[in-house]
């Protein structure tokens, strides 16, 4: 009774209507105060006493401590218990879970407005397979400094033909959503962009340079309707020529859509301009990884190798690998190791001294 008291007076919690409680609770406060009154006269009763008797009575506890001694007292009693606690305690139970269960509906089917501050809304549906897109984002997310502890929430058409919505999987991440199109300032509102920490806008179309008319417009929407802090915005990029308008609308970051790999998302959050040196690494043109291999094992500090190349002008180091193991990524520069291959960012016009680096680093 407690919880139903607590959460009917609360009315910021009732955002999409609230269970019909009041009137039966009405009834039932004033069936309690014809009860006091009644035994007032009917047993000289003091109210504190009647009313505990109301108390005891209605939840069938029965302590025995305070009774009704007269004939019409007794009967008093037990017109407050069938009325009273059959009857209306009843349909205020009935009402309340029916209530709790059409807010799960509405939860699991993205019709809930969740009320949130501070948190990640990821806006758009993107093509193929948005369950395992959604969880890699996430977990990418949660591995992400600032944003560990950030709740997620999805403003997507991805589920709206799925009778039970939001997949369990993704539920198990902790996420939840709001069923709506991108550009829809209601489902934007519902979605709490307002109070939005960060927000990701996907394209629509990986293949289809007009997502990027529909991302501008909707990071030019989220940064209007802001209330406070602006959010961190990032959106992807079809056409590279697209990103400085999107950048202009607002966006930090403008990112080029690759499914595969929902960590360029989380790094264009906390270290914008990040996303294109990576994506420079995963395309033909401009720098390259490669990996020298060395005609012998070479030994020594770690800061030797990468000044080496840099003074000669050959490259950026960034790793190594030891002899039958795995490559290790960024060491400190004082640290001893041995490599037989050592992995470089190149320009595309070095690819020719890949050669000449293994020979410079035998000889070293």
């Amino acid at each position: 009774m407690l919880t139903v008291f607590r959460q009917l007076w609360r009315r910021r919690r009732w955002r999409h209507g609230q269970p019909a409680l009041r009137r039966p609770l009405a009834w039932l406060a004033s069936m309690v105060l014809l009860f006091v009154a009644a035994m007032a006269v009917l047993e000289d009763m003091p109210a504190a006493d009647s009313l505990w008797l109301a108390v005891v009575t209605l939840t069938t506890v029965g302590y025995g401590d305070v009774f009704a001694k007269t004939g019409a007292g007794r009967i008093a009693t037990v017109l407050l218990l069938l009325v009273g606690g059959v009857f209306v305690v009843a349909k205020v139970a009935s009402d309340w879970f029916e209530w709790r269960e059409e807010v799960r509906a509405r939860k699991r089917g993205g019709a809930w407005r969740w009320g949130m501050e501070g948190h990640v809304l990821v806006v758009g549906t993107p093509e193929g397979d948005a369950v395992r897109f959604y969880r890699g984002l996430v977990r990418q997310l949660r591995g992400t400094p600032g944003y560990r502890d950030a709740p997620v929430l999805l403003l997507t058409r991805a589920f709206a033909a799925r009778a039970d919505g939001l997949p369990t999987i993704l539920c198990a991440e902790d996420l939840v959503h709001v069923e709506g199109a991108p550009t829809d300032e209601d489902a934007l509102r519902m979605a709490d962009a307002p109070r939005a920490a960060a927000v990701i806008v996907l394209a629509e179309r990986t293949e289809d340079a007009v997502s990027d008319a529909v991302s501008a417009d909707v990071v030019a929407r989220v940064l209007a309707m802001a209330e406070g802090t602006r959010p961190v915005v990032v959106a992807e990029c079809v056409d590279d020529r697209n990103r400085g308008r999107l950048v202009a609308a607002g966006a930090v970051a403008a990112v080029r859509p690759l499914r595969a790999y929902p960590e360029m998302l989380a790094r264009a959050l906390v270290a914008p301009g990040a996303e294109r040196l990576l994506e420079d690494l995963f395309s033909s043109e401009g720098n390259e990884l490669f990996r020298v291999d060395l005609p012998r094992p070479w030994r020594g500090r770690w800061s030797k190798v990468a000044t080496l190349l840099v003074e000669r002008g050959l490259g950026t180091a960034i790793a190594y690998r030891p002899p039958g193991g795995e490559a290790r990524l960024n060491p400190r520069g004082t640290e001893e190791i041995e490599a037989d291959a050592i992995y470089v960012i190149l320009r595309e016009e070095q690819e020719a001294e890949v050669k000449a680096l293994a020979a410079l680093l035998a000889g070293a």
